[in-house]
Parts: structure tokens; sequence; C-alpha cells
């Protein structure tokens, strides 16, 4: 599996070039852009910044999804767009296209001229047009139930500004809060002052302010579903709230708007310049240089884009039309509520959840599973009549979604290189919230469009509502997109996809663990990826530390695994059958761990091996038909669970890397092309789900830059 790779000077490859910023973008890790979000909170300005964005996000969610419903009852009272569901469904449409053009209008047309007036230095205070925004908001929700008794003949049209009056005080507040928020961020050290590198900070902030925009939303269908059954309470003791029943949560709406007032009144703001905020389109504007998003390592970026536009779109749809089906299932605002806080909420479960579901099987089968389950539970919301039913669909629905979303955000990051990363992340960002808005406002006019059908064939009824087709099309829409991520992006092609999730249901790997002592490096990637070069610079760098540094590879490291290897790796061996050279892999990998890595690492040594477990996992696993989830419970068992502080992954494509090679090919590097594409999907599968032990490099770089890169992470 391994050769004698050639010196430093003589790898050169096409790659990008790299300086020392982007070998410390590199270094990066998961775990250290969680503490930097969890940092900024200690910050006591930005805590309370984060406070009023949480508590007024949740309250424009909520008055969201109350003027909704308050659009369909005015509807459905004055018959504007037709009668029963026809209008309902237009006036469902009407509001998000209200909202939305509030937000195009002033989130990217006049985004300019609105950050000039609000920034520092503007004629508008941050501070107060936030204040002002919440108290506009407030006053705007105290009074839209009253609009179905004043003028019950223009009760939609003053319903329709409510929500673009409300929609476009929201983006005050947001760019005043997006232009305030950076001066409040810490200081960077005096020039020429001996620090560490310091966090990401505005990186940090943008993914606080979209993780707390994203809670808002179920936040809100909590708040929304306590205020109906708080409402039905009262309705028994004041008619008022029985008959409209978004009164109370519109009245909540307002509280919560005031109260976030209350909390950025208090608010202190450094008149410092802050940079503009990003318009929610900037990401789909060609850039004056380059060519937008690349189609990345294996090709696959366009179409993990689009399957997490359609798993958006799909939920989006979803939430849309829910309150419809709520009505077609004979429940109220707190039905209403239940279904969008299953369908965001599971969202966001399966967000959090993803790294845990089925860990044992390929990334991208997942993806393309999660995809089939969110389409399976839409297409069975629509079909079942009960109402608990067809809540826990919409939360296993949520959950798969998010899964989904999770899974493909992880696969565009291991198929992109680091500088690209921020390029590639904000497309999908654009394409995301084109794909929810467009899947929010065409939805409505879906079922509207369907109607109610009832079938009958003897005592089976079949009877649903518009909505309920929707769900039903939105799912089986999803189903072939499924088919699709699995048959372009599978990286475990031949190789039934029944008995990997047979294998992956049935548990993980056994535990492991790093060792207690020493520092244990492992360099992976395909033959001709440079590992040789990395171990030898890696040992002088670190020798020069003080360090004991000890080289090894796989095969061969040992007497008896010397021998194994003239076996593995000579032509002559071309019958050898695959399970018995994962066995001798497994073999050898149990000699050298016993007889040189253990001892080494129990003496606080620094060890580098050429290849380990993964190598199996990615070679007899992905590269040949057999189970990784097996090949890894064998390699687990062989080295008593021992596995590397840090395993450095060399990506580089097979071609690049044939280029390379100056020896007569061994039985694996003989393979044809297609083994080595699967054996580096297997590499990066494997990175991909495991990302805080992994480092990935791009090896079509030259090898000092690769060192570069390495060193940063280890330091």
């Amino acid at each position: 599996m391994t050769r004698a790779e050639q010196p430093a000077e003589q790898q050169t490859g096409p790659g990008a070039p790299s300086d020392a910023d982007t070998g410390a973008d590199a270094a990066l890790t998961a775990d250290s852009r969680e503490r930097a979000v969890r940092a900024l909170l200690r910050n006591q300005p930005l805590r309370r910044l984060w406070s009023a964005q949480a508590v007024s996000g949740t309250a424009d969610a909520l008055a969201l999804l109350v003027l909704v419903m308050l659009a369909v009852r005015a509807a459905v009272t004055q018959e504007a767009f037709g009668p029963g569901l026809r209008g309902a469904a237009f006036a469902v449409t009407a509001a998000f296209g209200a909202r939305a053009l509030s937000t195009l209008l002033f989130g990217a047309v006049l985004l300019g001229p609105m950050t000039s007036l609000i920034a520092a230095g503007g004629p508008l205070d941050r501070r107060w047009t936030m204040v002002t925004a919440d108290g506009l908001r407030a006053a705007l929700l105290v009074v839209a139930p009253l609009w179905i008794v004043w003028t019950p003949g223009l009760a939609l049209p003053f319903v329709l500004l409510t929500v673009f009056l409300t929609g476009t005080a929201e983006r005050f507040w947001t760019i005043a809060r997006e232009t305030a928020a950076p001066a409040l961020l810490p200081a960077p050290p005096p020039e020429g002052a001996a620090v560490r590198p310091l966090p990401d900070h505005l990186g940090a902030l943008r993914r606080l302010s979209l993780r707390t925009a994203f809670a808002c939303i179920p936040a809100a269908a909590a708040v929304l579903l306590a205020a109906s059954l708080a409402g039905k309470l009262l309705g028994l003791v004041v008619d008022w709230f029985q008959i409209h029943q978004a009164a109370l949560p519109s009245y909540v709406a307002a509280g919560l708007f005031a109260a976030s007032a209350s909390v950025v009144s208090a608010l202190r703001l450094p008149g410092t310049p802050t940079p503009r905020p990003r318009s929610p389109l900037e990401g789909l504007r060609r850039p004056s240089t380059g060519t937008g998003a690349e189609r990345g390592r294996t090709g696959a970026v366009p179409l993990l884009v689009s399957a997490c536009a359609a798993v958006a779109a799909a939920i989006a749809s979803a939430a849309s039309v829910a309150v419809l089906h709520a009505g077609e299932l004979d429940g109220g605002p707190a039905a209403y509520a239940l279904l969008v806080l299953a369908l965001v909420g599971g969202t966001g479960l399966g967000i959090r959840g993803a790294e845990s579901v089925l860990p044992a099987l390929s990334r991208r089968r997942l993806l393309a599973l999660a995809l089939t389950a969110t389409g399976v539970g839409l297409l069975v919301m629509g079909l079942v009549p009960d109402t608990t039913t067809v809540v826990l669909l919409a939360l296993t629905a949520g959950f798969a979604a998010g899964v989904a979303a999770h899974t493909g955000h992880a696969l565009l990051d291991q198929e992109t290189e680091e500088f690209r990363r921020p390029r590639v992340t904000e497309h999908l960002q654009a394409v995301v919230r084109l794909a929810i808005g467009l899947g929010a406002l065409t939805a409505p006019l879906i079922a509207a469009a369907i109607g109610a059908h009832r079938l009958a064939a003897g005592s089976l009824v079949f009877a649903h509502g518009g909505a309920a087709f929707t769900l039903m099309l939105v799912g089986a829409l999803l189903l072939p997109v499924a088919a699709l991520v699995l048959a372009r992006t599978d990286d475990r092609s031949g190789v039934p996809l029944r008995r990997d999730l047979r294998d992956a249901l049935r548990g993980s790997d056994p535990v492991q663990a790093p060792a207690p002592t020493g520092f244990f490096i492992a360099l992976e990637g395909g033959d001709g990826a440079g590992k040789s070069t990395q171990a030898a610079a890696l040992a002088d760098w670190i020798r020069a530390k003080g360090h004991e540094v000890v080289v090894t590879r796989e095969p061969g490291a040992t007497p008896v695994g010397k021998r194994l290897r003239s076996i593995l790796l000579d032509v002559s061996s071309a019958g050898l059958s695959h399970r018995a050279e994962a066995l001798l892999y497994a073999a050898d990998r149990a000699e050298h761990v016993d007889s040189l890595v253990r001892p080494a690492l129990e003496r606080g040594a620094v060890v580098i091996s050429d290849r380990y477990i993964d190598s199996s996992v990615a070679y007899q696993g992905a590269g040949r038909d057999l189970s990784s989830t097996e090949i890894a419970r064998i390699s687990r068992w062989a080295t008593g669970g021992l596995v590397p502080h840090l395993t450095v992954l060399l990506d580089v494509s097979p071609e690049t890397a044939r280029e390379r090679f100056t020896e007569a090919p061994d039985r694996l590097e003989s393979e044809p092309a297609e083994f080595h594409q699967r054996v580096r999907a297997g590499f990066l599968a494997l990175a991909a789900a495991d990302p805080a032990r992994y480092l990935v490099v791009d090896a079509g770089q030259e090898p000092e830059a690769v060192t570069t890169v390495v060193r940063h992470r280890l330091d």
C-alpha cells in the first residue's frame, strides 16, 4: 500500500499556493470555533445585545405566525381571494409575500442607503433605531387583532400592511444590530505584543447571530402554543379571547418587543466605524474576480448545495401550509403552533444530533437516507388524518431534515479547500434563503390549485385537503433528489446499501482512546500524497524542539511486518482475496502496535506513523467490497483501541499522485483509477465523521506549504 516517495524537492504539484495565514486558517478546528462563540457571551455588552436579539427575534417570528393567522381569518371572512381553502391559501402567500417584499426592498435594494443612515456617524442613532423599531412593532401587534373588528371589509389589506411594516422595522433593527455588534468586540492587542493568535471574532459573531435567528422560530412556535392554550382558558371568562384566538399571542408578541426595547435602551454603543451588513442575496452575486463556488475535490459541490436547498425548501413549504393543514385537521392555533414547532424544532434537534446518527455509516449515504426519511415523513404527514400522528411525523421529518442539512454542510466543508470555504458558505446560505422563500410562497398556491378532493371506494374513503396533497407532493419530490444524491455522490459504489445500513445499526466501533502518554501522529492519504516526505520533515522539526521522535510505517515496520509487506505489495500476489488482504494488514498492525508504537508512547516519545487504521478502512473498506465497519472493528481489536492524537490526511487527486511515481507501481498502486477514487472518498468520509481528530491538507501544494499547515496545527 505504501511506496518510497519522492524527495521533497521533486514533489511539486499544480495546487494553489499557501502562506502562513492560509495555514493558520486550516488549523482552526470546530472545537476552537465553538470556544470563540462562547467567549463572545462572556462580554457583557455583547451578551446584552444577544439577549435583545433573542427576545426581539422570537417576537418577530411570533408576530409573523400571528399575522398569517389573522390574514387567513380575514380572507375567509370577507372571501377576498375566494371561498374556503382557496382564499386562505392565497392569504398565506400574500402574507409571506409582503414579508419577502420588505426583506428584499430594505435588505438588498436599499441596503446601502440604510446602512449609511444607521452606521456609526450616520444621522440615525443605532440604539434608538432598535428601540423605535421594537416600539413600532409592539404598537402594530397591539392593534393588529382589532382590524377585523374595526374594518371587517378592509381587514386583509391592513393585516398585509402590518406584515410589511413589521418586516421593514425588522430590517432596520437587524442593520442597526449588525453595524453595532462589531464595535463591541474585544479590542485587538497593541501592535507588536507577544500574544497567541486571536480567535475569529467576526466569524464567531456571524455564527452566533445565525444560530440565534434559527432558534427564535421554534421558540416563537412554543410561545404561540402556550399563548393559544392560555387564550382558550381566558375565553371561558372573556368572550373576546374565545372569538379572537390570535389576540393573546399578538399581545404576547407586543410584550416581547417591549422587553427587547428595554434591554436595548440600557445598552451603550461606542462610535467606532463598523462594517457594512451583508445582503441576504449577496452570495448569489457573481464576484468581480473568480468563478464563484468551485465544484470541489470530487465535483460534488453543486449537487450538495442543491440537496441542502431542496431540504430547506421542503421544510419551509411544510411550515407555510401548516396553518392550512391545521384547519383541515379541525385544529386551531395550538395545532398550528405544534406543527411549526415540530417541523422547525425537529430540524434544530437534527442539526445538533447529526454527528451521533449512524456514525459508522458513510456520510454521503447518510445524506441520501436523511433526504429519503424527510420525504417519506412529509408524504405520510399528508396521508394521515390524525393530529397527534401528524405532529409526530412532522417531528420525525424535521429531525431527518436537520440531519440532512448538517451532513450536507459537513460534506461541503470536506469537499472545499479552506481558502474557498467562505465563498462556498456564502453561496450556500444565499441559495438556501432563496429556496426557503420560494417554498414558503409557492406551497400555499399549490394547495389552492389542488384543492380538496374526496374519493370513495366502498368502505375506503380518501378525503384530503389541498394542504395535505401539497405535503404529499413535496415529500414525493424529495425522493428523486435523494436517489440522485446517492447515485452521483456515493463513495461505496458496488457495496449494497442495506448491508452498510445493517452494519451501522449493529453498533459503532469498539471503545477506542489515544495513549495517556506520548503523542501519536498518523499520516494518511493515497499513494503519492507525500506522506514519507512529511513524516521526515515533521520529525526533524519536533526533534529540534527537544523531543524523542519515532518514525514508523505500515506495513513493514517490524521483522514480521517486512515479511507481510512483501506478500501484500508484491504484484505476484494479485490473486490474494480481499478478506485475506484485510487480515494480513490487521496482523501487521497488531505486531506493529505491540512491539513498537505502544512502548514508544509509554516512554513519552512522539510517534509519527506513515499509515495506520484509516488506511485499511479506506483501502479494504471503501476501495474493496468489504464492510468498512467490520474492517474498523478488526483493526480496533488488533490495536487494543489505540487511536492517534492527530491524523493528518494528505488529500490529493489520484491523477496528480500518479504523476509523482518514479518507480514501478506495486500491487495496490496498480489498481484502476476508480479504485483510488473510492479510496480517496473513503479517507474524506472518515475525516468528515471525526473533524476534531483530523487535519485535512491539500497535498497538491508545495511540500513546504503542507508542512507549515501541519506545524500550525501542532503548535
